[in-house]
């Protein structure tokens, strides 16, 4: 059994722990302190001198399109799958992704194929049943049961206040609350509804009507790309406020053609200025999609799929705010972790999965690590995927 030992970084678990050793035997984690020595009589191994280096646990992006989506500007506008260097070079190592607006020519079956594709190369890989559709695509003609017997399935997703979205009466959305909800508490897993919210004035009414009838933990009623508009993000505080779980899009920015959108990092600070609890918050990119190319002009020339960087570029850009790497980073690490029930993720500590990202001091990604795996050394891929480039915008 291989062990690698990382010296004298500055370890954020996410909490500050300052200079420390990390020990990972067997894709675990071992133990975490200062002065650790090389283990004895459990096989080869190295030391890595991480000095000057910072130390976060793998990012967890919770709503990434493994497979590729769309598809809703015509065929050619398909994007395809998301490999695991360009996954894994942007210190993502758990991902979580549904299907997106195709809902028709991409399918559940296909989601976990892919899934379970990436989770052999070297990364975890889980997904949500339902989708763009209504009913709800699913494996098993059910939910429920899909929740409750694929142990990759960590919740069933739909879309509201959009209008590409199929409409959902309130029974409807109480009946799918209740499929993830009930079909979690019989796997014994934390599920949840995760629902994509659009820009119709609705906003967060029919989730906010669900947890009225139903009862349902809103923790438990996930709303993503809540950063989307000012209105919209003003009703995500207020259900955050009252127990409700946001997810903010890190790619979701006038940059990339959301003209209404507030920055991730900035709806973060103002969300904590507001007294937001930060463990109601998580972080994803919405990436695996076509994005607009835009020229300097800010005109549309094109089209390209976007990978994950988005989420170490707002973790930069809040630890430039004032946050530190540590607080930063729990909004992808531990609160994702905590939310999905995903016990030996999110956190750099004994019994944790080897799940390591590196960052030089200036936060670009050095090495990452994935259940003890190197998939990233010196900022290039080292694990790539068996059709992959690494190709950018």
């Amino acid at each position: 059994m291989r062990w690698v030992l990382l010296k004298g970084g500055h370890v954020f678990d996410p909490e500050d722990r300052g200079a420390a050793d990390v020990l990972m035997l067997g894709g675990e984690i071992v133990v975490v302190g200062p002065g650790l020595a090389a283990p004895t009589g459990v096989g080869g191994g190295e030391i890595v001198d991480v000095s000057g280096r910072i130390l976060l646990p793998g990012l967890i992006d919770p709503h990434i399109h493994v497979m590729g989506a769309s598809g809703m500007g015509g065929p050619t506008t398909r994007s395809t799958d998301l490999q695991i260097e360009r996954i894994a070079g942007a210190g993502v190592t758990t991902v979580v992704s549904p299907l997106g607006a195709d809902s028709l020519s991409r399918d559940i079956p296909c989601l976990l194929a892919r899934a379970a594709a990436l989770e052999r190369e070297g990364i975890s890989a889980y997904c949500y049943t339902g989708g763009w559709k209504n009913p709800v695509p699913t494996l098993t003609g059910d939910p429920q049961a899909d929740v409750a017997y694929v142990d990759r399935v960590l919740g069933v997703k739909v879309a509201i206040a959009e209008p590409m979205s199929p409409a959902y009466s309130p029974e409807e959305l109480c009946r799918l609350a209740h499929a993830a909800w009930t079909g979690g508490r019989l796997a014994g897993k934390r599920s949840v509804l995760h629902t994509h919210a659009g820009d119709l004035p609705e906003g967060l009414a029919p989730i906010r009507e669900v947890q009225r009838r139903t009862g349902i933990s809103a923790e438990r009623l996930v709303v993503t790309h809540v950063n989307r508009n000012p209105d919209l993000w003003r009703q995500a505080m207020e259900f955050a406020k009252a127990g409700g779980s946001i997810d903010l899009t890190t790619m979701q920015r006038p940059e990339t053609n959301h003209l209404h959108a507030i920055p991730a990092a900035q709806a973060v600070r103002e969300a904590l200025a507001t007294g937001v609890p930060a463990e109601r918050m998580t972080l994803s990119t919405d990436t695996g999609v076509p994005y607009p190319k835009m020229d300097a002009s800010g005109k549309v020339i094109g089209l390209y799929m976007a990978g994950p960087d988005a989420i170490l570029g707002t973790l930069r850009e809040l630890v430039q705010g004032g946050l530190s790497w540590g607080a930063a980073a729990a909004f992808a690490t531990a609160n994702t972790a905590g939310l999905l029930g995903l016990s030996r993720k999110g956190r750099l500590a004994a019994g944790a999965d080897a799940d390591i990202l590196i960052l030089d001091a200036s936060g670009q990604v050095d090495r990452v690590f994935a259940r003890g795996r190197e998939l990233v050394t010196g900022g290039r891929p080292v694990v790539w995927g068996a059709f992959g480039g690494y190709a950018g915008a």
